[in-house]
């Protein structure tokens, strides 16, 4: 029996990465995530698998891993995506139910029931860290050798050329956990998507994604200075930003522009009111 899945590779003590579409851990029989590729598990023992956030590219063969014997946890408020994806997709659409064409394939996919919660995880392996603000049960794990799985919580540099407005449904939040991240002593960190990196090149990262989330709530407050309707700050924020124009990423600028629209509305930054049963954003003068 193979002690760590086919493509992992060590990165310290028991710890080991398993690249893939998503990054995935595996640290002496507890999993972090899981790799799109289910042969790359075979014959490894797995008895745990936290899952960082309910996307299904995070939980993509949990299911098949479950069956094998594994127990799966994920965070409350993220465990009933983890067990049902549609749940997140008509979050995205109202709760009305969209084409196909209208959500990212990484939301689609096979769900699987949730054993435990993260936040009663209590395992000498890891740590698990709460990092909201990509979803609301987000966490990221800290193993016992040093080395900090962030999932979506921190993009890397290079990430933002191919997606200038990541998935996140709460800016504010975002950036705190970005500064979480960066207070939490460790030797690598690993990014979901991305590759493995140093803790001191992560401070370039974590301050290029601070610094881009900033940027974002700066042009949306300089777009909405005569006003916008909701439809015209998602319109705006898409073309200076350069968004690919389509369905499904229209559908998670939506999102996005409107955790932008609430995080400055709560900051008494921009006023809300709907005129003619249409809804207007407007900067504070």
């Amino acid at each position: 029996m193979p002690s760590v899945p086919d493509t992992a590779i060590h990165l310290a003590g028991d710890t080991y990465v398993v690249p893939g579409l998503t990054n995935a851990g595996y640290i002496a029989g507890l999993g972090i995530d899981t790799s799109e590729d289910e042969s790359v598990y075979e014959g490894v023992p797995l008895e745990l698998l936290a899952i960082t956030h309910g996307h299904a590219d995070h939980f993509s063969i949990a299911h098949i891993l479950r069956d094998s014997g594994a127990r799966v946890i994920a965070a409350r408020d993220d465990a009933a995506m983890v067990e049902n994806p549609d749940i997140n997709i008509r979050g995205m659409f109202s709760w009305a139910k969209p084409s196909d064409k209208m959500t990212t394939k990484l939301f689609r996919g096979i769900g699987c029931a949730v054993d435990g919660y993260i936040e009663e995880f209590n395992d000498p392996r890891a740590t698990a860290i709460p990092l909201p603000g990509h979803t609301l049960g987000h966490h990221g794990f800290l193993t016992a050798d040093g080395v900090l799985f962030t999932g979506d919580a921190l993009y890397q540099r290079e990430l933002w050329e191919q997606h200038p407005l990541p998935y996140a449904i709460d800016p504010g939040m975002v950036v705190a956990s970005l500064e979480r991240i960066r207070g939490v002593p460790c030797e690598w960190v690993v990014p979901a998507h991305g590759q493995p990196v140093r803790r001191t090149e992560a401070e370039e990262h974590i301050d290029f994604h601070i610094t881009q989330v900033r940027r974002t709530a700066e042009l949306l407050l300089h777009g909405l200075r005569d006003g916008m309707t909701t439809e015209g700050a998602v319109a705006f924020i898409s073309r200076e930003l350069g968004l690919v124009e389509n369905q499904a990423v229209y559908w998670l600028a939506v999102t996005d522009v409107k955790g932008y629209l609430g995080e400055l509305l709560g900051r008494g930054l921009i006023e809300f009111s709907v005129r003619d049963h249409v809804g207007w954003w407007q900067t504070v003068r």
